[in-house]
């Protein structure tokens, strides 16, 4: 079948599930007399997200964190939504042999017929490797990519529609939170790519005592099958299974948190989706994440800004924060630069009324975005998931210790971010790439420039002179050149005092 007859077939489903619900008449009208909004609609919403399955429940849940978008009433109904869905009917077995080209008794001593979990994409299967060893089976439901893309198809169609009809509902930015969300719902249906996430992920905390990472086993993996090692552990936010298994839950709670910022900060590859489900606690304290189908990405730059970022924010220096909200943004449109240095004030004045303790973090970050919205600044994908993660284990880590505090684990980064660009091995990286870029650019102007610049600073070419706007241009080349000269001299004594420093450290 076409994805245009998918879709169509598809629609006429979701159309009778929003009348039967009550909202049949905001698809065949174009002006509608919504009602005002109550509990009972939130309810019919969420209830109409769950009838029309795994997709649209997705959808859904990646509201559920957004305050500062949604009513709090909504937020509520949405927090209520589980991505679990009846088990499908499949032979495990025959499964394997087709998708792998194996025979499982030859790989697996034992393979557990049901499955233990069932979710919108994949069910979850008990296994026991020939040599004992216990794993997991992670396979994939079948024609879930011809249904999630017919849904998106059509959540593509609602929203536009949304859209365009209201100018808030645009501000907001709401195609490019579907299109974030296509690009997750995608990554998500494909196992080869969660492979190729844990292990990475391993690599990154092959040094690192605190976490386990489960091993996988590639030869009995492809899209449609992921056979992992087992995990068996307490759920983090478990409070009392941790107390009796010998655990202290306030370090648990900074672990885990760490953990996520080590994986923010210095990896720039961490984990989309740390709510309590998807990180166990080990036996000897340890922690390990689960379900790598969606992961945050960042590129060296894209670090750097988020660095510039903190950097800035924890300094209250609102004008150098606004430049590099600029640079991080992927569009803005900033209609009163003061106010929005005003708001930004607001949020320092609400951090210094508060005690680390009793900080809101989540509110904090609600009002942040807020503003953002406000001057339609759209930031890339990977910053809104930083920040529903941060969100995500802070609430986990008050559940554990309610004094726990986001600002106060961010500033050992904080910390090592200005030793590490005060080193004498980062500046003199920096210096050269300076020297580097000088260099470039000098060696692109135009060869005449110099002569042109003598000749105005001679006055041969007075009567020139007269032309409107040469001696703006006159002065402007003069500048320009006497910063590049300043910039060469200064990068210049900035590599000579690493290289007596270093020098003098040998």
């Amino acid at each position: 079948m076409s994805k245009h007859s998918r879709k169509l077939k598809r629609t006429a489903a979701v159309l009778a599930v929003l009348t039967r619900y009550g909202f049949g008449e905001l698809m065949s009208r174009t002006r509608v007399q919504v009602e005002q909004p109550s509990n009972a609609l939130y309810e019919r919403i969420r209830k109409v997200l769950e009838e029309l399955g795994p997709t649209f429940v997705k959808f859904g849940q990646a509201f559920s964190t957004r305050e500062d978008l949604l009513p709090l009433g909504l937020v509520a109904e949405l927090k209520k939504l589980q991505d679990s869905a009846s088990p499908e009917d499949m032979d495990i077995r025959v499964v394997l042999a087709d998708e792998l080209g194996v025979d499982p008794d030859v790989h697996f001593e034992q393979i557990a017929p049901e499955p233990m979990a069932s979710a919108s994409i994949a069910q979850v299967y008990r296994a026991w490797l020939k040599d004992g060893t216990p794993v997991i089976l992670k396979v994939k439901r079948t024609g879930v990519r011809e249904k999630m893309e017919a849904d998106l198809l059509i959540l593509k169609d609602l929203v536009s529609f949304m859209v365009n009809y209201s100018d808030t509902l645009r501000k907001m930015n709401l195609m490019q939170v579907l299109e974030a969300f296509e690009k997750s719902v995608f990554q998500e249906l494909s196992l080869t790519l969660e492979l190729a996430n844990i292990m990475q992920f391993a690599r990154n905390f092959k040094d690192q005592p605190d976490i386990y990472v489960a091993g996988v086993f590639a030869e009995l993996s492809n899209d449609q099958v992921l056979c992992m090692e087992y995990i068996d552990g307490i759920k983090i936010n478990n409070r009392e299974a941790l107390m009796i298994a010998g655990l202290d839950p306030v370090v648990i709670a900074q672990r885990g948190l760490d953990l996520f910022l080590l994986q923010v900060l210095e990896h720039g590859f961490f984990h989309a989706d740390p709510h309590a489900g998807n990180i166990l606690v080990l036996p000897n304290g340890n922690l390990s994440f689960i379900d790598f189908g969606a992961m945050g990405r960042m590129m060296p730059a894209d670090k750097t800004m988020l660095e510039n970022f903190i950097l800035h924010f924890m300094a209250k220096d609102t004008r150098r924060l606004i430049a590099t909200i600029k640079k991080m943004s992927l569009r803005f449109t900033i209609g009163d630069e003061q106010k929005l240095e005003r708001d930004l004030h607001g949020i320092f004045e609400m951090l210094d009324s508060s005690a680390l303790k009793d900080l809101d973090v989540k509110a904090v970050f609600s009002r942040f975005s807020g503003i953002l919205n406000e001057n339609e600044i759209l930031m890339p994908d990977h910053l809104y998931l930083l920040v529903r993660g941060i969100v995500l284990m802070e609430g986990i880590g008050r559940e554990l210790n309610p004094e726990m505090n986001v600002i106060q684990s961010v500033r050992p980064y904080l910390l090592k971010i200005v030793s590490h660009r005060l080193s004498p091995e980062h500046l003199m990286t920096k210096g050269i790439e300076q020297l580097r870029l000088l260099g470039e650019g000098i060696s692109s102007l135009p060869e005449d420039l110099p002569a042109l610049i003598h000749k105005l600073n001679s006055g041969e070419l007075t009567t020139i002179q007269k032309i409107s706007g040469l001696p703006e241009l006159k002065k402007t080349l003069i500048t320009g050149l006497n910063r590049v000269a300043l910039a060469i001299v200064l990068a210049a004594l900035m590599l000579a005092a690493v290289l007596y420093f270093l020098a003098q450290r040998n």
